[in-house]
């Protein structure tokens, strides 16, 4: 895909996330603009209504904010436009009228018909970035093996780490104390356990453990100057993930809150 077409696509979902957050804010405004007032009966029966369709169109919008961040994710690795089926090129017509595509015409048809013949509520199509041992797993058992991984690990801070785990991705937030922890937890991640999908909006602030209120403890910075070297800190790129085409950064969509863009 050309560079010129992949730079179109990202502009467009990140157009995309932008008015998802607009229509979760207008409807948020006029939901608690109804909590307000003073309402008769048949106001409250609306209020239960719209809280509902707010409970609706809330999770909706994040399995649209999710869909958009992984195909933000993939095309930054470098896996955007293709079948994650097939493995065959998706058309450039249809990325254009659908930028979070993962599968082809084809793929998508025969998806929606195993649904239809399940009989079942729909299922969301996991993530092919999830590795084969952990395919089967839900997204609080994935979580709990992730975190379980870390602690074993021993060498990252996780007071103030938040992971999470959504139809397949790893969700990185909060802080850790350098940047040494923050790429080993990297290097768990995607060479250790094997995540290609991984949305990294962590930051570094070594100021948050120099708190009096924290307890003491082994901080990864005090490591030796050969370890430290090891993990390439001033070479290794801040983000997990980066384009292969020249000019085009990769910049992690923000998340949950919305940020202005």
């Amino acid at each position: 895909m050309a560079e010129q077409e992949l730079k179109h696509l990202r502009e467009m979902l990140l157009k995309q996330r932008r008015e998802v957050f607009e229509r979760l804010r207008r409807f948020e405004s006029d939901w608690q603009a109804l909590g307000d007032r003073d309402s008769e009966l048949e106001e409250e029966a609306q209020k239960a209504d719209m809280t509902l369709l707010f409970d609706q169109l809330d999770e909706r919008a994040k399995e649209e904010i999710e869909d958009i961040d992984l195909a933000l994710c993939r095309m930054a690795a470098g896996s955007y436009g293709i079948c994650e089926h097939c493995e065959n090129l998706i058309p450039l017509k249809r990325l254009e009228a659908l930028p979070t595509a993962r599968l082809c015409r084809e793929c998508a048809d025969m998806y929606e018909k195993k649904q239809k013949k399940s009989r079942r509520a729909r299922e969301m199509l996991p993530c092919k970035g999830v590795p084969d041992e952990y395919r089967d797993l839900s997204d609080d058992e994935l979580q709990m093996v992730v975190l379980e991984r870390i602690r074993l690990d021993g060498r990252i801070d996780m007071e103030e780490l938040e992971i999470s785990c959504r139809r397949g991705v790893v969700y990185l937030e909060g802080l850790v104390p350098s940047e040494i922890e923050h790429q080993i937890l990297l290097q768990i991640l995607t060479d250790s356990m094997g995540f290609t999908s991984v949305i990294d909006l962590l930051q570094t602030s070594e100021l948050v453990w120099e708190r009096e209120d924290r307890a003491p403890g082994r901080s990864v910075s005090a490591l030796g100057p050969e370890e430290a070297l090891a993990y390439g800190v001033d070479t290794i790129s801040e983000d997990v993930f980066e384009t292969h085409n020249e000019g085009f950064p990769y910049s992690p969509p923000d998340r949950p809150v919305p940020e202005e863009e």
